[in-house]
């Protein structure tokens, strides 16, 4: 959704970036400084091959313009203070955007929140069905599976698609041992749904 959005509202504004993975980003060694050198280089649309300057006030060259930022999947509020400093050192420009995804309502305590309705199990079922069978209906074989799937896309419509796309033109046994890829993920969540199904897609279906 947060891709949907920053592809459709993106050209109104001087200065845009969308950081994919920051929890993963900045748990790798040496990751805080690697995920502020890539936000940078991408939204100031620079090669910074020298990044000894200070990070903060590099960022403040972006001064008062119109800026939109996306910071995908992001675990700690300390994340967002470190690429884009604390509440109190953001001086973006009026109008500008600043949208994070994130498992945590915790992590996003000052801003506003959008929480995806999910769609009802009829309406979910459909939805992923269209994106896993190229002929309707599905043999009985998939009806147990289909259930189990979209328990585990929880009812969101981009979940339902990308699951879906994974397991399209698979058979019943490849369907099982995929989904026993996420049901041995202790406690899984969404993210660790799309992750494993989007890992699995090529190409032209990630343009889903």
């Amino acid at each position: 959704i947060a891709r949907a959005v920053y592809d459709t509202i993106s050209h109104q504004f001087e200065h845009r970036y969308f950081l994919r993975d920051v929890r993963e980003g900045f748990m790798k060694k040496g990751g805080e400084v690697r995920m502020q050198h890539q936000f940078l280089s991408g939204i100031l649309k620079v090669n910074l091959n020298n990044f000894d300057e200070n990070y903060m006030m590099m960022l403040k060259k972006l001064g008062r313009e119109k800026i939109l930022v996306v910071l995908d999947d992001v675990s700690r509020p300390l994340e967002i203070d470190a690429l884009l400093g604390s509440p109190k050192e953001r001086s973006f420009g009026c109008g500008s955007k600043v949208i994070v995804t994130t498992r945590d309502e915790q992590v996003v305590g000052g801003f506003r929140k959008y929480k995806p309705k999910p769609l009802s199990d009829p309406d979910a079922l459909e939805l992923f069905n269209q994106n896993a069978f190229t002929t309707m209906p599905p043999s009985e074989e998939y009806d147990d599976l289909s259930k189990r799937a979209i328990k585990y896309a929880r009812g969101l419509p981009l979940a339902l698609k990308i699951l879906g796309a994974h397991l399209r033109d698979r058979s019943a046994s490849e369907w099982e041992c995929e989904l026993e890829k996420i049901k041995s993920i202790p406690n899984p969540d969404i993210h660790d749904v799309l992750k494993i199904s989007f890992d699995g897609l090529d190409a032209s279906q990630k343009n889903i």
